[in-house]
């Protein structure tokens, strides 16, 4: 069988300016809400064209061609938002769970309240609903302290570094502008003391003063909130917690004494959600590192800037390194801005042209085009001869002209009047005639010569824009520099292409323009005019004048022989090498986009270890936030004598990171970065090119103890081309959490577009208003954006949206132990390190799949790693498992941490009681069940749910109809053999899945792939009941004309044992959760389902309302026939019911072995063995009774069994019609 044809990526053949003004276009059309689609030019090449089909599908867009020849152009356009179309989806309901359901229903009718409530509401219920709701606005905020007057205290030993900083020089200025301004600017440069010195500077202020004072200052980082607070506590000579403390989340060092506290810029924000009234208690409020532009930032600014007015006498100062001071002066009415220097040693910089002169690197490819490019200076050497030899003689010809002719206006579309036949080789002769035709034409200015030139484009089959072989020189050039308007005209109709450049980079117009032929002017530019009407200008001017002639040359032969979206690896390495051997002593800092890259980077050093080891001896590190290595600590110590650091890192060393002994910066200008498609809603992690600031923050690496040397491996051209700072946060990101919480930060009856709009950038209306229709859509805001009963309880809990729904779900299916540590682990980050050799990414896949013990799901993974770890840390074998498994400990111990402050929460809100119904033990009575556990995770993750497409083995989205498992996922399988493609691997993993629904955390688009991460298994009852809204209309089940109605023979109504009677063969009805999940059922499951979802509803409904009222018997009813229900479906599809999930918490307390000694790998694989389950674990659902008739129930008049034929409960059922509210007294 013949391979498929694979699309070629183009490598080179295109120009750097191309390239950045491709980017810079797209990116420009991406932002412009409006526009739906974009047209380039014809000029552009066929490897052009490719490049920008690549990077359009790179950026989640479309893009076709269109034409032919030189009229070829292509448009990128959106992808529209619409839903993927799909026939709808079945499922049979098994005879228990019909069993089940009737049980239910029998005991507890549906009431005509309940229905009511869950229809949609109203502008009539809205306003009739004046009942107030319990809101615990206390979530988690600053420590309560009283502003006083602060006292003296110094450490006399660290006063010599305070004033050896830069800005110790400058603090009466600085405390001269915030005494006398509300809002200050300081733009201080790395290391010039910004941080620790102006809160310092306000408390000796107000000291000396008697001044009271309380002061608050936020940090990006929790690490940095917490080093710079102790920073600062030893500078004033005290212990942390007195007049300095800090605050975050799960960890406060403060008492009633405490005037400076540092906190994240989250515990400030969810502070002002309770009441902007604690900043009256505050005097000065300090933002460092705002140039960092998170999302949670810029929302703060907005609250901070409305109290403002409100609290004339509280103080803002913005702080950071490189900020954007003309924007942020703007924002806050022209506040003053004072520049403090750094301490900083000079660093020299090269760029791409510089390395490429230094290590003399070429490639073949180079070589090629090198040649190629002297053989074109002998081109432009001979049309310069040419030029000067006829350009007077042009200029006296047109002198002597007297008649004017005047010139019709081009149709669009008039150059393909004539079509010529496609160019073929021509025969020798034929090159020499035309070339020599070209010669004479031009030298000679002939006419006759011209009439020649048409005669052999119309009769030899010669190409129309025949290009002369020693000049590159076309006839329509040669006609339009000798000025010859008739035979321009007959060129351009017979296709001559505008856009061809000789030698000399002229193009037809640049030789009219040159001889001064206007007619020939005029004439072009109105045919250009009329071609590219809705094109851009592509190419921005780049005349660098820095640059030499060489090293634009040598620029040029470079991005045409390689594609810069990628590492160069060939020119990284004669870099380094060139650095190792001939640089003096330093650490090397190379400055990659991500982990694929720093792992490519350390195989292809450890490939050539032996070449680089022949200068000196060197030790190679990474620095990545998901790595936990030995690299994160033994990078910061200084190497033994005669041995060079080489550290490759992520943008975490811009400014997270500081490591002192670096010299030599290495910097490929890429990071990868996450952005938000409004339009498909997905998410985008790819490379890409940094600002200018984060430029010099690179830089800045290289200078901290000694001079330094920045190797930029971009060229000049492209530094000038990146943005001057990087995107904000609040721009390229989902806003759900943000728009929930301006419904506490806004003023009441604001919309939350508008208090968004009041943003420094504001995001576009398009990712607001998908935000909110997000938030309507999960039942956390109502038609009108209120808050319901639910966002009113998500707004509690410190973690986004669709989490906290998730959670709340769990405490009222009695799973919560389980969803916590679920919620956790996707609140913070995942546990699952990153291996730092490339060969363990193997070891690591198994492992996180074995910890899923097959139960098609990325969650149980996260789940049993928690456990398992937890065990192993109460054995005393952490260590050793977290290697093994690649799980950071780290990482687990901050979940410990957020599973009590979630908890606490759960209990002030009263979800959690202390003993009896509905305390911890109550809350946890279901959480082995791992249906239960998934059905808690469904109704959080929904809207995001795949449906399997068997007929074309594909996971279709809402939007997207190609999904495909992340690589990391539990639930992706590589190729078995070579001959397996990926594609096939894939199809046969979504062939082989017991169900045709998965729930998945996000979908990312990595290039022209979509893929899903954190996915689970879920069956199709589980979507029926906690997918979808909560409130749905009176049409959400519709039959068919024809109602099924079961009868014997004569039309008398029978009863039957027999499961395929009761169970007709087609689904005749439709079960609609929303325009894309509809199920067709038969008559008799869509009723059950739908009144049990009813009951489900209604009974969460109740549990938000009064979180700590006791079950009731109807409660504990409905509980347990949704377990049931979800059960007996698991079983039928053959899904597996793993063991110990429910498993509470161990203890945290260490307990060593015997001999006190490190466990061996042995004894840590039996402990797992035992964590796991292991060969003793369930491999199924314990055995149930399967029942004829409906089980035995209880009434008001005591217990006694009712054998009721099922068929009798589906007319019962039937009957049971939904209520209009005007029915309803």
């Amino acid at each position: 069988m013949p391979k498929k044809k694979q699309n070629k990526k183009p490598e080179g053949g295109i120009g750097e300016e191309v390239r950045i003004a491709v980017n810079l276009w797209l990116q420009k059309f991406l932002r412009t809400e409006e526009s739906k689609e974009f047209e380039f030019p014809s000029s552009l090449t066929s490897d052009e064209r490719a490049y920008i089909h690549l990077l359009a599908k790179n950026l989640g867009l479309c893009s076709k061609s269109r034409g032919k020849g030189a009229n070829r152009y292509v448009t990128v356009y959106k992808r529209e938002g619409s839903s993927i179309v799909q026939a709808d989806a079945v499922f049979q309901l098994a005879r228990s769970s019909r069993q089940h359901m009737y049980a239910l229903l029998l005991k507890f009718p549906l009431t005509n309240k309940e229905r009511q409530e869950l229809l949609p509401l109203t502008e009539r219920d809205r306003m009739l609903n004046t009942e107030v709701k319990d809101v615990n606005k206390v979530m988690g905020p600053l420590g309560i302290s009283v502003p006083h007057v602060p006292h003296g205290a110094v450490n006399q030993e660290l006063l010599p570094f305070r004033q050896a900083l830069p800005i110790w020089s400058v603090r009466e200025e600085i405390m001269n502008l915030i005494n006398s301004n509300q809002v200050v600017v300081i733009s201080g440069d790395t290391g010039s003391g910004k941080t620790t010195q102006v809160p310092q500077f306000i408390l000796e202020h107000c000291q000396s003063a008697g001044k009271a004072c309380r002061i608050i200052c936020t940090q990006p980082h929790r690490i940095s909130a917490v080093s710079v607070s102790e920073r600062v506590a030893a500078e004033r000579n005290e212990k942390i917690g007195h007049s300095v403390g800090y605050q975050i989340r799960l960890e406060c060092r403060v008492s009633p004494k405490t005037l400076l506290t540092y906190c994240t810029g989250g515990v400030l924000l969810r502070t002002l959600m309770g009441g902007d009234s604690v900043l009256a208690t505050v005097t000065h409020i300090l933002v460092d590192e705002v140039h960092e532009r998170n999302c949670f930032t810029d929302f703060l600014l907005i609250a901070l800037r409305d109290s403002l007015a409100k609290f004339r006498s509280l103080r803002l100062i913005l702080m950071s390194a490189t900020i954007d001071t003309l924007t942020f002066t703007r924002y806050f009415n022209n506040c003053p801005v004072i520049t403090v220097p750094g301490r900083q040693y000079d660093v020299q910089e090269y760029f791409l042209e510089d390395i490429l002169k230094r290590t003399k690197y070429m490639s073949k490819k180079m070589q090629k085009l090198k040649a190629e490019a002297e053989s074109k200076k002998e081109q432009r050497l001979k049309l310069e001869k040419w030029t000067k030899y006829v350009i007077d003689g042009v200029h006296q010809e047109q002198d002597c002209r007297s008649e004017r002719r005047s010139i019709p206006v081009p149709i669009l579309g008039q150059q393909n009047e004539h079509p010529l036949p496609e160019k073929t080789e021509l025969e020798t002769w034929l090159v020499e005639e035309m070339d020599h035709c070209l010669s004479k034409a031009w030298l000679s200015g002939s006419e006759d010569t011209f009439t020649q030139l048409l005669h052999l484009i119309l009769s030899e089959n010669v190409s129309v824009d025949y290009q002369h072989s020693q000049t590159s020189a076309t006839p329509l050039m040669v006609a339009a520099g000798r000025g010859f308007l008739n035979t321009v005209e007959q060129l351009l109709s017979l296709g001559a292409n505008l856009n061809i450049r000789a030698s000399n980079e002229w193009t037809a117009l640049d030789w009219a323009r040159a001889m001064k032929q206007n007619d020939i002017i005029e004439l072009i530019e109105a045919y250009m005019n009329t071609e590219l009407s809705n094109c851009p200008e592509l190419l921005p001017s780049h005349d660098d004048p820095e640059l030499g002639e060489d090293e634009k040359e040598l620029l040029d032969i470079y991005h045409h022989s390689f594609n810069d979206e990628n590492i160069d690896m060939d020119l990284l390495m004669a870099l380094l090498c060139d650095i190792h051997t001939s640089q003096d002593k330093g650490a090397i800092l190379v400055f990659l986009s991500g982990y694929d890259d720093i792992m490519n980077v350390r195989e292809r050093i450890t490939a050539e270890d032996k070449k680089l080891t022949e200068a000196s001896k060197y030790a190679l590190y990474t620095l990545h936030s998901n790595m936990q290595t030995g690299d994160q600590k033994h990078v910061f110590r200084p190497p033994p004598p005669g041995v060079r650091k080489i550290i490759l890192s992520t943008n975490i060393a811009e400014t997270s990171v500081t490591i002192d002994d670096v010299v030599f910066v290495i910097d490929l200008g890429k990071v990868k970065e996450k952005s938000y498609d409004a339009m498909s809603g997905i998410c985008m992690l790819r490379p890409v090119w940094i600002s200018q600031a984060c430029s010099q923050q690179r830089k800045g690496r290289a200078g901290r103890t000694r001079p330094g040397i920045c190797y930029h491996m971009f060229s000049r051209i492209r530094y000038k081309a990146m943005q001057k700072y990087h995107t904000p946060e609040i721009l390229r990101m989902p806003l759900q959490e943000l728009c929930l919480h301006t419904k506490l930060l806004a003023p009441a009856n604001t919309p939350i577009a508008d208090f968004l709009a009041r943003a420094i950038d504001p995001p576009s209306s398009l990712v607001t208003r998908n935000a909110v229709q997000l938030l309507k859509t999960i039942d956390a805001l109502d038609s009108w954006e209120d808050l319901t009963e639910l966002g009113h309880r998500v707004l509690d809990l410190p973690v986004e949206p669709r989490l906290g729904k998730m959670l709340l779900y769990s405490v009222v299916l009695k799973c919560l132990d389980p969803v916590l540590t679920i919620v956790c682990c996707l609140a913070y980050r995942d546990p699952f390190i990153l291996p730092a050799q490339p060969s363990q990414k193997r070891a690591c896949f198994l492992s996180r799949k074995k910890l899923a013990a097959g139960t098609y799901s990325d969650h149980m993974a996260l789940l049993r790693a928690f456990q398992a770890w937890q065990r192993a840390r109460s054995d005393g074998w952490e260590r050793v498992f977290c290697e093994k498994n690649f799980i950071s400990a780290a990482t687990m111990e901050m979940v410990v941490g957020m599973r009590m402050q979630l908890l606490g929460q759960l209990r002030a809100s009263g979800f959690v009681r202390v003993r009896g119904s509905g305390d911890i033990r109550d809350l946890n009575n279901n959480s082995d069940n791992w249906a239960v556990v998934k059905a808690a995770l469904c109704a959080g993750m929904y809207p995001n749910l795949l449906r399997v497409d068997r007929e074309h083995l594909q996971l279709r989205a809402l939007k997207e109809f190609k999904v495909t498992f992340h690589p990391s996922s539990t639930l992706h399988d590589c190729p078995k053999s070579a001959r397996t493609s990926v594609a096939a691997s894939h199809s046969a993993t979504v062939e082989g899945l017991p169900s045709d629904w998965l729930i998945y955390e996000e979908i990312s688009r990595s290039g022209r792939f979509c893929h899903a991460r954190c996915c689970t298994l879920v069956t199709p009852i589980t979507v029926a009941l906690f997918a979808g809204p909560a409130r749905m209309p009176l049409d959400a089940v519709s039959e068919a004309e024809s109602e099924h109605v079961f009868r014997g023979e004569g039309g008398i109504e029978t009863e039957s044992d027999s499961e395929a009677e009761e169970i007709p063969d087609g689904q005749n009805t439709t079960l609609k959760l929303d325009e894309w999940v509809v199920f067709r059922v038969d008559a008799e499951a869509a009723h059950l389902a739908l009144q049990l979802r009813q009951k489900w509803h209604s009974l969460f409904l109740r549990r938000m309302r009064a979180p700590a009222k006791p079950w009731s018997q109807v409660d504990e009813a409905v509980i347990k026939t949704v377990v049931n229900v979800l059960t007996a479906e698991e079983e039928a599809v053959g899904l597996q019911q793993p063991s110990g999930i429910g498993r509470r918490p161990w203890p945290l307390s260490v307990n060593y072995n015997v001999h006190g000694s490190r466990a061996s790998t042995e004894e840590v694989e039996t402990q797992e063995e035992s964590i796991l389950g292991g060969a003793e674990s369930r491999t199924g659902f314990r055995q149930q009774k399967k029942f004829e008739y409906a089980p035995k129930v209880t009434s008001d008049h005591g217990e006694k069994d009712i054998q009721v034929p099922t068929r009798y409960c589906f007319e019962w059922i039937k009957n049971c019609r939904v209520v209009p509210p005007s029915s309803v007294m």
